[in-house]
């Protein structure tokens, strides 16, 4: 049995810095789990999240993202280390409430607390590329169940930062841009993954700013070549990003993004309108959940 922990007896800790939603997804997070942390305002993905370890009481525990909302199902789960590997960071996948899209942005995720502690990540990051993501410098086990959603569009600036965010890292090869010479050779899930958040949206409520912001990501990290990738790090400094390009007319701007994308990148981006979106949302493949450390592929 010392190879098994019940999900119910880990600690649980909410990082909240600055999303519009945080305080009532705080609130329906101690609904279902009444022994959650909290970590708040913390600059630094890094630091945060070490922060987070230093507040678990458990050797193992689970992080919650400001943006998401948690699955109880999670809660009857028990792991088992030999499945996989106790000190790797444990990725659930998450619903993106704006496109639909199921995969391990903004999910739950399980760190050994001594793991954490010792990375170097972001803001701390001492090679290129941990800057901009966990998932390449740390080891990782990414796991196919989705036990939660993230909802991103609780503000016109959290849906564009979002977007924007998935956009530089989407079309980058392990932190590091990819040329426009050379996007040919994307990874294959990231391409799918990338054109989902620049196409699907415009349904719901703000969700074409996380479009456009999956759009500007994409065009100034390949198309731009732009070095400043490592920016959207810093959560402060996407505030000021977006406050200094909020769009005056999306509608135009997306077109205008999307058909420099189309002829430069020869990307596969439509110009859907609301029922087009909700159609495809629609007849997207359905998440069934497996084993709860069943690797993602």
């Amino acid at each position: 049995m010392a190879d098994r922990v019940r999900v119910s007896d880990l600690d649980f800790v909410y990082i909240s810095y600055k999303e519009p939603n945080k305080e009532q997804n705080w609130a329906d997070l101690k609904s279902k789990v009444p022994w959650a942390k909290r970590v708040d305002g913390v600059v630094g993905f890094d630091s945060a999240h070490k922060a987070a370890a230093e507040l678990a009481e458990t050797d193992f525990f689970i992080s919650v993202d400001g943006d998401n909302i948690i699955d109880e199902q999670f809660l009857l789960e028990t792991l088992d280390w030999t499945k996989t590997n106790k000190k790797a960071v444990h990725r659930w996948r998450a619903r993106n409430n704006v496109n639909g899209l199921v995969y391990g942005n903004g999910g739950l995720v399980g760190w050994q607390k001594q793991t954490c502690l010792s990375m170097k990540t972001h803001e701390n990051a001492d090679k290129d590329e941990n800057q901009i993501d966990f998932c390449w410098g740390v080891p990782h086990e990414n796991l196919h169940n989705c036990y939660s959603t993230t909802v991103i569009n609780g503000s016109e600036q959290q849906a564009f930062v979002a977007g924007y965010r998935e956009g530089v890292k989407m079309s980058t090869e392990k932190g590091k841009p990819i040329p426009a010479n050379d996007f040919h050779k994307i990874w294959p899930t990231n391409l799918r993954i990338l054109s989902t958040w620049c196409t699907i949206g415009a349904d719901v409520e703000l969700g074409k700013y996380a479009m456009l912001g999956a759009r500007m990501g994409c065009f100034n990290t390949v198309i731009q070549a732009n070095s400043n990738h490592f920016h959207i790090r810093d959560l402060d400094n996407m505030e000021s990003y977006y406050k200094d390009q909020s769009p005056q007319d999306i509608d135009t701007d997306l077109l205008m993004y999307g058909n420099s994308l189309r002829q430069q990148l020869d990307m596969s981006i439509a110009e859907y309108n609301e029922d087009e979106s909700r159609f495809y949302r629609f007849v997207m493949p359905q998440q069934i959940n497996r084993g709860v450390q069943d690797r993602e592929y």
